[in-house]
């Protein structure tokens, strides 16, 4: 009589996992130079709960974005008001910026990748082009050329 009740509790829940495979994917705007702050707010109010604000317009590349991101993020935590990170959009793409990197994802629900990491002078740069310094004195201290062309940060302004 068991194996006739798990037949049943089986086919009972077979249903439940294709539905769920079917739940719509979070898409990312795909407008051209667009860069999106994603906010939270009710169901009710935006579809899967997320809302897409635009925080910048005529953004060359991701990297800028995700500088624009990253400022905001600083700007929000100035206010008290920055959770855990920062999610963004980027023509299709999401990024969640935190205190020391912006990640990049394809897909809403991840995974997310190191994108830009905060350099020593406080800079966003490539995970890979900084080089640490060496923390011990027993080699020679390597100093890393910054590019002249990297976004600006809110800080370099003044």
């Amino acid at each position: 009589m068991r194996p006739i009740i798990l037949a049943a509790f089986t086919l009972a829940a077979a249903p439940l996992l294709v539905l769920g495979g079917c739940e719509k994917k979070v898409e990312a705007p795909a407008d051209t130079g667009v860069c999106y702050f994603i906010g939270h707010v009710k169901k009710t109010e935006a579809p899967g709960g997320l809302k897409f604000n635009v925080i910048a317009r005529d953004q060359p590349d991701i990297e800028h974005c995700a500088v624009q991101l990253y400022n905001l993020r600083r700007s929000m935590l100035g206010t008290g008001t920055a959770g855990e990170v920062t999610e963004g959009a980027y023509q299709g793409s999401f990024m969640q910026a935190t205190n020391g990197e912006v990640r990049y994802s394809q897909h809403y629900e991840g995974p997310y990748f190191p994108f830009l990491v905060k350099a020593p002078d406080d800079r966003l740069v490539t995970p890979g082009s900084v080089v640490e310094d060496d923390t011990q004195g027993d080699g020679p201290q390597q100093q890393v050329a910054v590019p002249k062309d990297l976004p600006k940060l809110s800080q370099d302004k003044k």
